[in-house]
């Protein structure tokens, strides 16, 4: 396959690197600071999918060194939430006329951002939830929780397609499966990123750290009920049916298997970079404010990591 990584940070470069690495054609688009070390010295790669260094990429570091021709048969978008329009904007002159798009991205709208530029039926989504640290030229992977998932929720999305992505990033080192509940997936994704990155982030601590303190676990519980009234506002079933069973899986299976991680909204801060605290804690205040609901919890959160971007 040939693939375009779009927004080539901790996740892109993962996915783009082990893609590349069992001998797919894969272009990184990033960030100067990270593609000038790659081209110096290759990817390098370490942690839990194993320690590899590949060279055999394609690189850019602005729009007008992305190749054209041959046409890309997939571009991943892996930018934060804060850039998703812009990088859809950019997206319709890179398209060929069977490319198909795939966003793994934290937070709500970016589907609604990217499908105001690409056709829906061309636009799938991923899952993701491995966590990885980035410095120039260098990606570790931390924890896995669960599969990569991937699916349309557009029907009309070719799934033969959808299911030959599942079998190239299984085969590179990627646990991945085709699901026809995306966006049900990507809400779950959300109640994980509010319970942890905010407080990890304000805390500076690992998500393990958050169940060892009992206001800690209540804070966490309190923003799980306030999604949930707000996703049955909006009459979005989610799974678990209740947030009480959503915090049992949250306590119990979900934080265990990636205690040891720290959340990247705190890398953003220590690198002076806007986090992506609007696409995951403030979305459910505006949602709730669509429906005449009240989210003070997660209101806060998002608040003080605003605060703390600036400190």
């Amino acid at each position: 396959m040939r693939i375009l990584v779009f927004g080539a940070g901790a996740i892109g470069s993962v996915l783009g690197g082990l893609l590349a690495k069992t001998g797919h054609d894969v272009t990184l688009f990033g960030r100067a600071w990270h593609i000038d070390a790659i081209r110096q010295h290759g990817l390098t790669m370490t942690g839990l999918w194993g320690d590899h260094t590949i060279r055999h990429l394609g690189t850019a570091a602005s729009l007008d060194d992305i190749p054209r021709d041959p046409a890309f048969d997939w571009i991943f978008v892996c930018v934060k939430a804060h850039q998703t329009a812009e990088a859809a904007s950019a997206l319709p002159a890179l398209l060929g006329r069977q490319t198909l798009v795939c966003a793994f991205q934290n937070g709500l709208g970016n589907y609604e951002a990217l499908i105001q530029q690409v056709p829906s039926s061309r636009v799938a989504l991923g899952r993701v939830i491995f966590g990885v640290e980035i410095e120039p030229g260098r990606v570790h992977v931390t924890v896995c929780a669960d599969d990569v998932l991937i699916g349309a929720p557009d029907e009309t999305f070719p799934y033969q397609p959808l299911g030959e992505l599942a079998t190239v990033l299984k085969t590179s080192g990627v646990p991945t499966r085709v699901t026809n509940t995306i966006l049900l997936v990507l809400w779950s994704k959300v109640l994980y990123n509010c319970a942890l990155n905010g407080l990890s982030t304000l805390l500076e601590v690992p998500y393990g750290k958050l169940l060892e303190q009992p206001v800690t676990r209540q804070m966490m519980q309190a923003i799980v009920e306030e999604a949930y009234r707000v996703a049955a506002a909006h009459r979005i079933t989610l799974e678990p049916k209740t947030a009480q069973g959503y915090c049992a899986l949250l306590f119990e299976r979900l934080i265990p298997s990636t205690a040891a991680h720290r959340s990247s909204m705190l890398q953003d801060v220590r690198r002076g970079k806007p986090t992506e605290i609007e696409a995951m804690n403030g979305a459910i205040v505006r949602l709730a404010t669509q429906v005449g609901l009240g989210a003070p919890i997660n209101a806060l959160v998002t608040r003080l990591v605003h605060v703390k971007e600036h400190f």
